[in-house]
């Protein structure tokens, strides 16, 4: 929801900048939502430039920053980033698959349907319900975690 707000107040030519993707594994056509416990991809990547990048695991969030020891490597060179792009072609399918709609920042399918499990951009009245009960489960050792 909040990348989507992020993704909707850029200008027109902004987005055509913007390139972002969801994770979509090797043997995949389609992202699959954490919550199936099929696959994930906790790590993050942003290259800015081709030749500024920064990977790692921490969100931007205190919780990464004071409590899950989560960390970010920050580096200025167009050989790595490089290295990094070939790296994730060869071993996943997030550049064939997984890119997000440049009109409105949401992955759909070929028939326009987003992925299984995701919220979406409208979550509803009570999502922060959703929420609540999905942050309860997970201490609880459920919640698709």
């Amino acid at each position: 929801m909040v990348a989507h707000r992020l993704y909707k107040s850029l200008e027109p030519e902004d987005k055509q900048h913007l390139h972002y993707f969801f994770y979509v594994a090797k043997d995949m056509a389609k992202p699959i939502h954490q919550k199936f416990k099929k696959r994930s991809c906790h790590i993050k990547l942003m290259i800015v430039d081709d030749h500024i990048g920064i990977q790692g695991s921490g969100n931007q969030d205190t919780q990464s920053w004071f409590h899950s020891q989560e960390a970010n490597v920050m580096i200025d060179s167009p050989s790595i980033c490089a290295a990094w792009v070939q790296g994730l072609r060869r071993n996943q399918n997030t550049h064939l698959y997984g890119a997000l709609g440049r009109e409105d920042g949401i992955w759909r399918d070929e028939n326009g349907k987003e992925a299984e499990g995701t919220i979406g951009v409208e979550p509803g009245r009570f999502s922060f319900a959703k929420g609540v009960i999905g942050a309860v489960q997970r201490v609880r050792g459920a919640g698709g975690f």
